[in-house]
């Protein structure tokens, strides 16, 4: 195993080494976990977001303008950055409280998929870009076609899962007698993990009383639909940041070694 597969490997046994832990001890570690998974997607994110900006600004701007200075990233690109990694990272750790063995499997895979990913691209691109840019967009690059990739793959295996019987329920109905506990100790997990298990309740009741009827009940298959897309993708854009992000953190040059 390389070191970019053994430091993506960890990261994915250390969370599932805090989920298998009994409580208070789970609900102790929460803010520890959080801060990190929280410190790696804003590290990766940061360095897509500075990449992008500097391209922009060598494109359009003069290098000794002011206005180069003031608009190549700053505290406001540090605190929307850092708001977005805090929220796809806490989305994360909810989800993970309730994943199905299976699709931790499909998280598993993706340690060498990405590897795999990254490897190819490198080869490709090493020809065409300076090295001292290379690692990072590389980065910026297999983030959206290795979330592309897993995306399919959960969506397929979710959709396959064993579901509860809802069809014909009102979703009160469904609500009342499918609605899982949370798990959780932790109030403010306790609170985050029960929201995510309405929503994902919704999501099923939805899909279940639309298939095959998409013409009488058409809004609500979208929402269905919407729903899956939205939370699917977005737990597999906040696991990938996370990944990437330990990338960026310990291997290679980031762009913000760069003059910048």
């Amino acid at each position: 195993m390389n070191r970019q597969s053994a430091i993506h490997a960890l990261i994915l046994f250390t969370l599932l080494g805090w989920l298998l832990v009994p409580e208070p001890l789970q609900g102790w570690l929460f803010f520890p976990v959080w801060i990190g998974t929280c410190w790696l997607i804003f590290t990766g994110s940061r360095e897509a977001a500075l990449l992008r900006r500097r391209t922009w600004l060598d494109q359009y701007l003069l290098e000794n303008s002011p206005w180069h200075r003031l608009l190549r990233g700053g505290a406001l690109m540090i605190a929307w950055h850092l708001l977005l990694a805090a929220l796809l990272s806490l989305f994360m750790l909810v989800k993970l409280l309730v994943l199905s063995p299976w699709l931790w499997l499909v998280l598993l895979l993706n340690v060498p998929l990405l590897f795999v990913l990254t490897r190819a691209l490198t080869a490709r691109m090493r020809a065409h870009i300076k090295p001292a840019s290379l690692s990072a967009l590389v980065r910026r690059f297999v983030v959206p076609l290795n979330v592309a990739l897993l995306t399919l793959v959960y969506l397929v295996v979710t959709l396959n899962l064993p579901q509860p019987d809802m069809q014909g329920q009102s979703w009160n109905e469904a609500v009342a007698m499918h609605l899982d506990v949370a798990s959780s100790n932790l109030a403010l997990l306790a609170f985050f993990e029960r929201s995510y298990l309405l929503v994902d309740l919704t999501l099923q009741w939805a899909l279940q009383n639309t298939m095959g009827d998409t013409d009488r009940n058409g809004g609500l298959a979208l929402v269905g639909w919407s729903l899956l897309m939205l939370t699917g993708s977005a737990f597999i854009w906040a696991y990938v940041r996370v990944l990437v992000g330990a990338d960026a953190l310990f291997r290679g040059a980031s762009i913000d070694e760069q003059a910048l």
